[in-house]
């Protein structure tokens, strides 16, 4: 939909009227202009020529007439005099017309006028069969003309014989004009002078906008402009604001007319048509005509030139050496395009030997466009270097040529964007269409969406310097960045990640990017997101679930071992209570059954129709899975809510049906007493499911109290919860400096990134540990929170042969990690002396006047099944969170040591629980320091004090969180 940026042969152009985006363009006026010079142009060509006429007199110019459409081509130019009027730029890249005789204007010596170049020309007027012949090189396109005036000599203290050709070499030599050439090479313009442009100079920051080629790299010039006039080295370079500097290296012919670059330090060509005289230019740019090179100046044979290698500048030179890394323009803003010389980034890397091999060898004459980027679309799977080099080249091209009158719609942009046309995108950009821009009927997405969804990072960065929004959403609530994960486009996920795109945003399904790279499996997409520690490793979409359920369901092994590695919590329940190895059963892959059950995952949990891993296994008729599972134990005679056991869902005579009945029938002959009794006596209150088994006796799961997950009142209290009077951090990240409010209050921060004590943390006398909390600036999931996230370890109730019944871990649980919470009836010590069983009893602060009590005997989640040890491997610890009233904290209980899968676990009662119930019950911990079993009792009672001294009868400071256990 767009012109075409190659330039076509003028014998193929046809004047046309073209559509752009759609839209008719209306252009009779400048048609009939045109018409209108041409015959006037062949009225004066049917005149007897003079070629006397005195330098003075000059024929008056005809205007062309340019049509610049978007999609077709351009039309063809109306010749155009070679005098030029005082004030008029003349465009010096043009061809002469074929239809006018015209006289020439004779001009003197002036190192501040353009030399003239003697041609030979037909006298007889030039038939049709004339605007029929090849051009040698692509007319450039024609822009509004502006005054242009000639710099006198005396400006730039300057003689004026430095830049006078001498007359002698002011023409073309006879052997390189050809007798039949009705052709005119462009000239330089480097002596012109064009009246300021506001536009130009604001997109310039009114910085010089000269670029270096040093070595054939490519450096900007930052230093502030004094004088706001433009200057250019030929007509198919841009229009440039100069330092004082770079304007001085303008006149005296030291910047290539073909590239637009002063050629400052390296090897270039040097015409010298007088001894104080030289021209700088690149062998490349040279002009071509009928296959001979000319000096792109003067017009001098490029034979004559010589190869100079010119040292480099001092290091007081004005400018600045571009950084090789980095992707800021030096001396521009940060996050802003630098629009002046339609390079977005400056410190890219760039030999100027490839930009003007890629000229000659496309265009064939300096005036015509580096066609091998025209039209060039990006490939996503390109690597960054060669992104870099393609996009220079790009706006190397774009910096070269003229601007162009193009409309474009902006609904254009977006399939620009999807389809990698940067060029375009580019152009789009600088005519000001909005890059945040919605396609309603595109689900209202951006550009930006497009260009991340197809992988084009190199258009992304366009994009954003431009000013697209990263955070903006389409309908379905995602972002680029999102669709970049989704789509496993790495480049492009990295730029807009290092960019400042969100990893937390969440779609209309509450997925995440880590969700969509998982379910998709792309492995490098999560291993980088986990990478970058900005994501959450177990967060839960509307559906509950997590990024490992979704690679498990989606059979994707490396994914799932991956995010094992990382932690990923394996027993988080879907919104129907499914956990990720009832996914893997669904899905029939084995090996990651497997790998979920050497973590440690539950074998016996149900959902909330009661179904089992097995269950659904045995449903979808998954042989490899049934086996696996009863190998590992799995309960064949577990019942879901319908009264179904494995056996009775599998499909008679399947593969699994024969596997499950060969198994019942082997246990059934063994007489296995051990049975699981019940899959979560939480029923769905914390994170994490906690199964009761019974592989001792016949007793059912404890029932005589009601399971809560946070500590409750049975008669008023006054908590202060008081936001006002919270003391908060102001923190932005995740807590771990200094200068938190949080964690000054508890001397430090103890927690460490994944949530465990300090290895230095006192666990003998453990501080209090304040949390940040609602009042808090900080992010949700910031380190200091632990407590109020809940209990994350797989526990399980248990069976146990002398103590009742007690608590294990199904997991490795490493040092200092948060286990669970005391959590119970909070009451005051005058209400706990009248209880008679304080066998539940857990003191909140033996140091307040006011003591309060937690009782677990009515209420009470897991922890109240907590057996004394001697040797613990829990410790108590004061915590507050949602309030900071010292009266009533929370009562945490971390590990004290590294614990492994299966250990049951407890916690010291404390001295004065013994003292008083040492006559009831002993410790049966087992340990070789036991010091509380019947015969250390024994001993101790031997040395005690006599009889009728009484007895301690002070509230013990702790106590048991379990039912006390006796002998038998």
């Amino acid at each position: 939909m767009f012109k075409e940026l190659q330039h076509p042969d003028k014998s193929q152009q046809v004047k046309q009227v073209g559509n752009i985006n759609g839209e008719r363009v209306e252009n009779e006026s400048e048609e009939d202009e045109s018409e209108d010079v041409e015959e006037s142009e062949e009225e004066e060509g049917q005149q007897p020529t003079d070629d006397s006429v005195t330098a003075g007199q000059e024929t008056s110019r005809t205007s062309e007439s340019v049509s610049q459409l978007g999609d077709e081509q351009e039309s063809d130019e109306s010749g155009e005099e070679e005098g030029e009027e005082e004030g008029t730029e003349s465009d010096l890249s043009s061809e002469s017309s074929v239809k006018k005789k015209v006289k020439k204007k004779t001009k003197r010596d002036s190192a501040w006028l353009r030399p003239s170049r003697k041609r030979k020309r037909k006298t007889k007027a030039k038939g049709p069969e004339a605007l029929a012949q090849p051009q040698a090189a692509t007319q450039a396109q024609a822009e509004p003309s502006r005054e242009c005036t000639d710099i006198p000599p005396e400006s730039k203290n300057l003689k004026p014989q430095e830049c006078t050709p001498p007359s002698q070499n002011q023409g073309i030599s006879g052997t390189a004009a050809v007798e039949d050439s009705v052709q005119e090479l462009p000239l330089c313009t480097c002596r012109m002078e064009t009246p300021k442009s506001r536009e130009i100079l604001i997109l310039a920051d009114r910085k010089c906008m000269a670029t270096e080629s040093v070595y054939g790299q490519l450096t900007r010039c930052q230093v502030a402009v004094q004088k706001h006039e433009m200057m250019r080295p030929s007509n198919s370079v841009q229009l440039l604001v100069l330092c004082e500097d770079h304007r001085n290296a303008m006149i005296k012919h030291q910047c290539c007319p073909g590239c637009g670059f002063f050629c400052r330090a390296g090897t270039f060509m040097e015409c010298q048509p007088d001894v104080s005289i030289s021209h700088r230019f690149h062998r490349a740019c040279a002009s071509v005509l009928k296959g001979q090179s000319f000096c792109p100046h003067c017009g001098e044979e490029a034979s004559k030139a010589m190869e100079v290698t010119i040292a480099k500048a001092d290091t007081t030179s004005t400018v600045p050496q571009t950084l090789t890394q980095g992707p800021a323009t030096p001396g521009a803003p940060e996050g802003k395009a630098d629009t002046t010389t339609g390079r977005a980034d400056s410190s890219l890397s760039f030999r100027c030997g490839h930009r003007l091999n890629t000229a000659a060898t496309c265009g064939g004459s300096r005036s015509g466009p580096p066609q091998a980027v025209m039209g060039l679309t990006m490939a996503p799977t390109a690597s960054p270097g060669a992104s870099k080099e393609t996009l220079e080249s790009i706006l190397v091209a774009l910096n070269s040529e003229k601007p162009k009158k193009l409309r474009f719609h902006p609904k254009q942009l977006y399939f620009s964007a999807r389809q990698g046309e940067l060029k375009k995108v580019l152009l789009m950009l600088v005519d000001g269409i909005d890059p945040n821009f919605k396609m309603e009927t595109q689900n209202k997405r951006t550009p930006l969406h497009a260009a991340a969804e197809a992988g084009f990072a190199e258009i992304c960065h366009v994009l954003i310097q431009a000013g697209a929004n990263l955070s903006m959403c389409d309908e379905d609530q995602r972002t680029p960045l999102m669709e970049a994960c989704e789509n496993n486009h790495m480049e492009t996920v990295r730029y807009l990640m290092r960019a400042g795109a969100s990893t937390r945003h969440r779609d209309v399904e509450g997925f995440t990017c880590l969700h969509l790279a998982a379910k998709s499996g792309h492995y490098k997409i999560v291993e980088h997101l986990l990478s970058t520690g900005l994501v959450d490793i177990d967060c839960q979409d509307d559906g509950g679930w997590t990024a490992i359920i979704w690679a498990t369901e989606y059979k994707h092994l490396d994914q799932v071992k991956l995010l094992l590695r990382n932690g990923a919590d394996i027993s988080i329940r879907d919104k129907e209570e499914n956990i990720c190895l009832h996914w893997a059963a669904f899905s029939g892959s084995v090996e990651i059954a497997e790998l979920l059950l050497d973590a440690h995952s539950d074998l016996h949990a149900v959902n909330i129709h009661g179904d089992s891993p097995l269950h659904i296994a045995a449903r979808e008729n998954r042989m490899e899975c049934v086996t696996l599972f009863l190998s590992r134990g799995a309960d064949i005679f577990l019942k879901n809510r319908e009264g179904e056991s494995p056996l009775d869902c599998s499909s008679p005579n399947s593969r699994a049906w024969g596997a499950l009945q060969a198994n019942k029938r082997s246990k059934e002959a063994k007489n296995i007493n051990s049975r699981s009794i019940h899959s979560d006596i939480a029923r769905g209150h914390e994170r994490v499911p906690i199964p009761c088994v019974n592989a001792v006796d016949s007793e059912p799961c404890p029932n005589g109290y009601k399971y809560i997950p946070e500590s409750c009142f049975t008669c008023p209290m006054n908590v202060d919860r008081n936001i006002t009077r919270l003391q908060y951090c102001v923190c932005k990240e995740d807590c771990s400096t200094s200068i938190c409010m949080c964690g000054q209050l508890s001397l430090r921060c103890w927690y460490d990134k994944a949530g465990r004590l300090l290895p230095e943390f006192n666990q003998e006398q453990p501080p209090l540990i304040f949390e940040c909390n609602h009042a808090c600036s900080c992010w949700r999931t910031c380190k200091n929170r632990v407590v109020q996230n809940g209990m994350r370890i797989r526990l399980q109730l248990f069976r146990t042969s002398k103590k009742g019944w007690g608590v294990r871990t199904l997991q490795d649980i490493p040092n200092g990690t948060f286990i669970s919470e005391y959590v119970g009836e909070i009451i005051t010590e005058m209400e706990a002396q009248t209880r008679n069983n304080d066998t539940y009893l857990f003191t909140l602060d033996d140091k307040m006047r006011n003591q309060y009590c937690i009782d677990a005997r009515f209420y009470g989640n897991i922890s109240r099944f907590f057996n004394h040890m001697c040797e613990p491997n829990l410790f108590a610890c004061r915590v507050f969170t949602t309030h900071q009233d010292l009266r009533f904290p929370h009562i945490a209980f971390f590990a004290c040591e590294n614990i492994k899968a299966g250990e049951e676990l407890g916690f010291h009662y404390g001295d004065t629980f013994w003292t008083v119930k040492n006559k009831a019950f002993s410790c049966e911990c087992g340990s070789s320091k036991c010091m509380y079993s019947s015969a250390a009792m024994t001993s101790l009672q031997a040395d005690s004090t006599p009889e009728d001294q009484q007895q301690p009868s002070a509230l013990p400071d702790t106590s048991s969180p379990t039912r006390p256990s006796s002998p038998s």
